[in-house]
């Protein structure tokens, strides 16, 4: 599984949104969006997408990464 974290793309529409996922079908991922705006878009961009069934996208601000040091 491939991890993308704290990501902002500013995408403008759903449209290139749904450019940007093509990447990713059928593969195991999961996108941590940083801003409301992309993830919002991201949401939308694979709801009707084939192949998104293992794509999972994170709201960064809900969610943030959490660093654990020794």
């Amino acid at each position: 599984m491939k991890l993308y974290l704290g990501m902002a793309w500013n995408f403008g529409d759903v449209k290139a949104a749904r450019e940007h996922l093509k990447d990713f079908k059928d593969m195991s991922v999961v996108i941590r969006a940083n801003n409301k705006p992309d993830f919002d878009l991201l949401t939308k961009a694979k709801c009707k997408m084939h192949g998104m069934k293992k794509v999972r996208v994170l709201d960064g601000t809900k969610e943030p990464r959490t660093y654990h040091f020794d």
